[in-house]
């Protein structure tokens, strides 16, 4: 889905606060549908995720189509993410819910 003005404002203010290695399905299973954001250029897709610590943003970055064109990865073969965050809880919690699913 089209990333929209409401989820920016949530995931204003993130910042990188780690990666994760899982791939695309499993995030899609956990938090749904992610965000497209194809004016962006060096993303595809985002998950902008409530957690007890404040929103977190999951995110490939500059290995998909929108930045290498036809040479960067599809969805499916993405298995490295970065997750943003105000702080590190919010970080921790995705991983969390990663592992103990």
């Amino acid at each position: 889905m089209k990333i929209t003005d409401e989820a920016m404002k949530l995931r204003n203010g993130t910042r990188l606060q780690g990666y994760v290695k899982t791939q695309y399905n499993h995030l899609v299973e956990l938090f749904g549908e992610p965000y497209t954001n194809l004016d962006n250029h060096k993303t595809d897709v985002e998950w902008i995720i409530p957690t007890p610590y404040g929103p977190a943003s999951t995110y490939n970055y500059k290995n998909g189509y929108s930045y290498l064109g036809k040479s960067g990865l599809r969805f499916e073969e993405i298995d490295e993410w970065h997750v943003g965050g105000n702080n590190i809880q919010s970080y921790e919690w995705v991983t969390q819910q990663l592992a103990t699913d």
